[in-house]
């Protein structure tokens, strides 16, 4: 099994970063966290707990959560 498979993926071509970057503010775990753009980045990976929070209020589905079993969320 891969336990070093990345959880969550940002398209940031989609990404226009919202007031606040919401993703950041609501992600329990603290993956997600203000890159240099501005944008969103993937910061501890392997901290990801596959809830979906940050794909569920990306309000341009930027956000992909995959979880352990392969199914994927946006």
């Amino acid at each position: 099994m891969d336990t070093h498979r990345q959880h969550v993926s940002i398209d940031l071509t989609k990404c226009a970063p919202c007031p606040g970057l919401v993703c950041v503010g609501v992600c329990p775990q603290g993956v997600l966290e203000e890159g240099k753009d501005k944008k969103p980045q993937v910061g501890d990976a392997s901290a990801c707990t596959q809830c979906g929070v940050c794909a569920d209020l990306c309000p341009t589905k930027a956000i992909t959560v995959t979880s352990a079993k392969g199914s994927i969320r946006q």
